[in-house]
């Protein structure tokens, strides 16, 4: 009886060991599996980026061929009267260029050299910038900063990109108010260790559709845009451990990123 007893302790004490096992051989296949779908998943996303820009550069390609065709065509086109042709076909060709342009800017960003920059002293510049053209514009546009100095570590080039970009974007969300004077607001404060920009705008606000795709790549709401600018934007914040975020109401929209302070 004992060694019936001692029999099926070790038996137990086999199937126990056994079942350990085959758990640790799950556990270890599972990770295996996510460690090759991320794999693939990184590698597919590398050959579709590398794909797309070097189909945009084979586009580009016979659009410039295109172009100098119309150019030398311009003085016959001027002399037969159909020089509006001419000028049509070449401001979309110029369209499509800047559109390859700002796509090849997406899937490979330029190399950028950081460096201690005032947040303050950037928004007031970009603030000056902008005065004139609010001025000839009729539209109110003014600045808020922090009495302290606010560093981040940047590329100063590429956040005025983003400030020149979210500033137009708001003086053509307000040229079209009717009935009330537009205006603009950029601001400046620092919380939680991060610096806050915000642009304010009193447009007629973001509707749902175009709010949930305002930062997919070429979805636009303008006759002459990109659908980029944006994109873009939000690609350079995030690439400096940032954030972007959009929120809009009737006649109040803002737009903000944040960058880790300094």
């Amino acid at each position: 009886m004992v060694d019936l007893y001692q029999e099926k302790a070790i038996l137990e004490s086999k199937n126990l060991k056994l079942e350990q096992e085959i758990f640790e051989k799950q556990r270890t296949l599972k990770n295996l599996q996510l460690a090759i779908q991320s794999a693939t998943s990184d590698f597919q996303s590398a050959s579709a980026s590398h794909l797309a820009a070097g189909l945009a550069h084979e586009i580009r390609n016979p659009l410039t061929t295109f172009k100098g065709f119309i150019q030398l065509l311009q003085p016959e086109l001027q002399a037969a009267g159909k020089q509006e042709f001419a000028d049509v076909a070449l401001d979309e060709l110029n369209r499509a260029n800047s559109l390859l342009t700002e796509f090849l800017s997406v899937l490979k960003p330029a190399s950028s050299e950081k460096e201690k920059i005032s947040v303050n002293q950037l928004a007031a510049s970009m603030f000056k910038l902008f005065s004139s053209e609010s001025i000839l514009k009729d539209i109110e546009i003014d600045i808020e900063l922090p009495d302290e100095e606010l560093y981040v570590l940047a590329d100063e080039n590429a956040i005025k990109q983003v400030l020149i970009n979210l500033l137009k974007n708001a003086i053509e969300a307000v040229e079209g108010n009717r009935g009330n004077k537009g205006s603009i607001k950029l601001v400046v404060n620092e919380d939680g260790g991060f610096v806050h920009v915000s642009v304010l705008d009193n447009g007629k606000g973001i509707d749902e559709y175009s709010l949930k795709k305002i930062f997919t790549p070429f979805y636009t709401t303008k006759s002459d845009g990109t659908g980029m600018g944006l994109v873009i934007s939000k690609q350079i914040i995030e690439n400096h451990g940032g954030e972007m975020t959009v929120t809009t109401q009737p006649f109040k929209t803002i737009f903000e990123f944040s960058l880790p302070a300094i």
